[in-house]
């Protein structure tokens, strides 16, 4: 949900999530999310509902070394906005780009 409102702080008027969590993606695109009994699931859905564009993608966290890797990096990255990826990254990036063409 930190996402939402970074990115809506930002100005972002599109905004895509990405998760190896089946599970979480299945609730959140559920016609039914706004009455899930997760209260998680029910703000987010709240949040989407606010003008937004948004998409929940599920994606194998083997196609998205990136992800994984980022949520590993040291806590100072828990939770940033990058104009520029951290070098440590980049290769995967690439990785990540490479598996999609």
């Amino acid at each position: 949900m930190v996402q939402f409102l970074l990115a809506r702080d930002n100005g972002y008027e599109r905004l895509m999530v990405q998760s190896d969590n089946l599970e979480a993606i299945t609730r959140l695109n559920a016609s039914t999310a706004d009455s899930n009994v997760n209260a998680l699931v029910r703000a987010i859905t709240r949040l989407r509902s606010a003008g937004w564009v948004t998409m929940f993608r599920w994606i194998p966290r083997e196609a998205n070394k990136l992800a994984d890797a980022k949520a590993k990096l040291d806590a100072s990255y828990d939770l940033s906005l990058f104009v520029v990826p951290p070098a440590s990254l980049q290769s995967l990036i690439m990785s990540d780009i490479s598996t999609l063409v």
